[in-house]
C-alpha cells in the first residue's frame, strides 16, 4: 500500500497532496544554498538542442506515414524520449542554475519526476522491442518475430502505452537534489532510504541492461558472420547503419540502467552520480542524433523543413529523389542546348576541317 501512496496516483486522488509519511519536508529542514551555473547551462543548452532536433525527427517520422512496426516503435520511443529530455536536461539545467531542490517545490518536482521516471521505463520497453524488431528483420526465423505480426502488434503497442502510464502514475518518482545534480528516489530529507526503494524500476533496469545488450550482440553477430562479406556497397552501408544505431541505443540505455542500480545499493562518488545523469540525458537524446546521421530518409525530411528550397538548390543539396530528378532534368536541358549549339558549329565547320 505504501508504494501506491508514494506514486502520482496518490496525488491525483488526495487533492494534489503528497503522502506526508514519506514526502513531507521537516520544518527544521534547511535547503542548501548551492548553485551550479556552468553545469546547469550545459544541461539547459544541450537539452534545448536535443528536444528541438527530436521534435523535427518526430515530425519527419509522422510524415512518412509508415505502418511498419519499426516506424510505430520509433514514434512511441520519440514521445518517451522527448518527455524524458524535458526533465533530465531542461528542468535539470534550470534547477542547477537557480539551486533548486525537492523541498523548495515538492509537488512540482514530484510530478515532473514521475513523468521523467515513467518516460525512462516506457522508453526502455520501446527500445527493447525495437531491438527485437531489428533482429526479426535480419532473421525472419527469430523466435520473437511473432510479436510484429499484423494481429499481434497492436496488442504489443497497447501494452507499451499501458506500461508507460503505469510507470508514470503508479511507480515512485525520482526527485531532484542540487547537491548531486541528479534525480533520486530518496528526496534527501532525513528519512530511511530503504523506504524509497523502487522494485518496478529495479526490475526494469536489470531487464533492459541484459536484454538490450544480448539482442544487439545477436544482431551484430548475425549481420557480421551470418551474412558474411558482401561486395554490395548498399548492403555494407545498411549493415553498418543498423549496427551503429544498435550500439548507440544499447550502450547508453544499458550503462545508465546499470549505473542507477549500482547507486541504489553501493556507495557512489559524486563523479559517478553525475556520470549517471549524463548517461540518462544521452540515452534519451542519442536517437535523434542517430536518425540525423545514419537515417537518410529522416535526415532529408528534416532538411526540407529547416532549409529553404532556394538554399538547397544553390548549394546542390539533393534531399529526395524528386529534387535530384528536377536538378538532373535542368542540367540535361542546359547540356542539350549546349550540345545543339556546338553541334551546329561543328556541322558548318566540317568543311573547313576537311
Amino acid at each position: 500500500m505504501s508504494a501506491l501512496n508514494m506514486s502520482l496516483y496518490y496525488v491525483f486522488t488526495h487533492s494534489w497532496e503528497l503522502w506526508p509519511n514519506a514526502y513531507e519536508c521537516p520544518e527544521s529542514f534547511e535547503s542548501l544554498e548551492l548553485t551550479r551555473p556552468v553545469l546547469g547551462a550545459y544541461f539547459l543548452v544541450t537539452g534545448v538542442i536535443f528536444v528541438t532536433l527530436y521534435i523535427l525527427c518526430f515530425i519527419a517520422i509522422l510524415r512518412l506515414k509508415g505502418r511498419a512496426p519499426a516506424f510505430q516503435l520509433m514514434l512511441i520511443l520519440s514521445i518517451f524520449d522527448i518527455q524524458a529530455l524535458l526533465v533530465n536536461s531542461i528542468a535539470t539545467g534550470i534547477f542547477n542554475i537557480f539551486g533548486v531542490s525537492y523541498c523548495q517545490f515538492p509537488l512540482f518536482i514530484f510530478i515532473i519526476g514521475a513523468i521523467g521516471g515513467g518516460s525512462w521505463m516506457g522508453g526502455c520497453l520501446a527500445s527493447v522491442l525495437l531491438a527485437i524488431e531489428r533482429c526479426a528483420e535480419v532473421n525472419p526465423n527469430f523466435s520473437l518475430e511473432f510479436l510484429f505480426r499484423k494481429r499481434i502488434f497492436p496488442v504489443v503497442m497497447t501494452l507499451v502505452i499501458v506500461y508507460g502510464i503505469y510507470s508514470t502514475g503508479f511507480v515512485k518518482p525520482v526527485l531532484f537534489t542540487v547537491k548531486y545534480s541528479c534525480w533520486f528516489f530518496d528526496p534527501q530529507i532525513g528519512k530511511d532510504p530503504n523506504l524509497y526503494n523502487s522494485l518496478p524500476d529495479t526490475i526494469n533496469n536489470i531487464a533492459v541492461a541484459i536484454s538490450s545488450t544480448t539482442l544487439y550482440f545477436y544482431l551484430c553477430y548475425h549481420l557480421l558472420f551470418k551474412y558474411g562479406y558482401s561486395t554490395s556497397m548498399w548492403l555494407y552501408k545498411t549493415k553498418r547503419q543498423i549496427i551503429l544505431q544498435g550500439v548507440i541505443l544499447c550502450m547508453f540505455h544499458a550503462i545508465d540502467a546499470a549505473l542507477y542500480e549500482y547507486m541504489k545499493f553501493f556507495y557512489s562518488s559524486p563523479v559517478l552520480i553525475l556520470l549517471s545523469q549524463f548517461m540518462w540525458q544521452w540515452s534519451s537524446g542519442c536517437m535523434c542524433i542517430a536518425y540525423l546521421t545514419l537515417n537518410r530518409t529522416i535526415r532529408n525530411s528534416v532538411m526540407r523543413m529547416v532549409l529553404p528550397k532556394e538554399f538547397r538548390k544553390k548549394n546542390r543539396l539533393h534531399v529526395g529523389f524528386d529534387e535530384h530528378l528536377e536538378q538532373t532534368k535542368t542540367a540535361n536541358a542546359v547540356g542539350l542546348s549546349t550540345i545543339n549549339t556546338v553541334g551546329a558549329v561543328i556541322k558548318f565547320d566540317n568543311f573547313i576541317c576537311s
